[in-house]
């Protein structure tokens, strides 16, 4: 299997929310992974931050599993400067860093870690948690690498979020597929209203309904339910266009 292929499973199988064998702790292992199986790197740790904004353990994998290094980053490390400032934390050469978190950089050199990353576990801009990248090698991980880490991050904590204790049932499934056609159907009569209004094309209604959303903050599906109610006039998406 080649690494697309690998890459097309591990964003299925982030999420799949809807399986019977999955729940959080099932998600996060299966990240923990593929951050070493496809992204290459030697030893990953994923934290979650509580009510309190603590960073809590809730995967590992690699040398060193469930370790002191991991639970030192709930103090200390690039983990937790990660979650706080909402921003990748990257260390090509631990041991050029050593004054910026000396316990924690420490117990990395110790287990044989010579670079660290950092990636945030984020929600639609809000970070609910780090990916800690170790490599026993120093120089770091292409910037390419790190995209695709990022991403995988970002399915993993949407599926999270979106995951349930209760099964899905076939009905709710049903249920799911046939809103979405409904509203398929009132997004296609909305850019037909917006085209007949506007002397539009197809795609530039479209374009009229996404910048709406854009420009109120919200979902151009529900602003396409809006004009076909009449509840917001064809008037308001045209000028989104300007």
């Amino acid at each position: 299997m080649n690494r697309e292929q690998q890459l097309a499973e591990a964003f299925v199988g982030l999420a799949d929310t809807l399986a019977t064998d999955v729940d959080p702790v099932v998600l996060l292992d299966r990240l923990a992974h593929h951050c070493v199986e496809i992204i290459g790197a030697d030893a990953v740790g994923i934290m979650m931050a509580t009510l309190r904004g603590d960073l809590r353990t809730m995967a590992v994998t690699g040398d060193g599993e469930r370790g002191e290094l991991f639970r030192t980053q709930e103090e200390e490390g690039p983990s937790l400067d990660c979650y706080r400032g909402s921003r990748p934390v990257g260390v090509p050469d631990l041991a050029e860093l050593s004054h910026t978190w000396p316990r924690w950089t420490a117990l990395a050199l110790r287990d044989g870690y010579r670079a660290a990353y950092a990636l945030p576990l984020r929600v639609n801009r809000q970070t609910i948690g780090a990916v800690n990248l170790l490599l026993t090698t120093p120089g770091g991980l292409p910037s390419e690498d790190l995209r695709l880490a990022q991403a995988l991050a970002d399915v993993a904590a949407l599926a999270l979020i979106h995951w349930s204790p209760d099964p899905a049932r076939p009905t709710d499934i049903h249920t799911r597929v046939q809103a979405a056609i409904a509203v398929n159907a009132a997004v296609e009569m909305a850019t037909g209203m917006l085209a007949e209004y506007g002397n539009l094309n197809p795609a530039q209604a479209r374009l009229a309904l996404r910048a709406y959303a854009s420009r109120t903050g919200g979902r151009p599906t529900d602003g396409a339910q809006a004009l076909v109610s009449r509840a917001i006039a064809p008037e308001a998406f045209i000028a989104a266009l300007d």
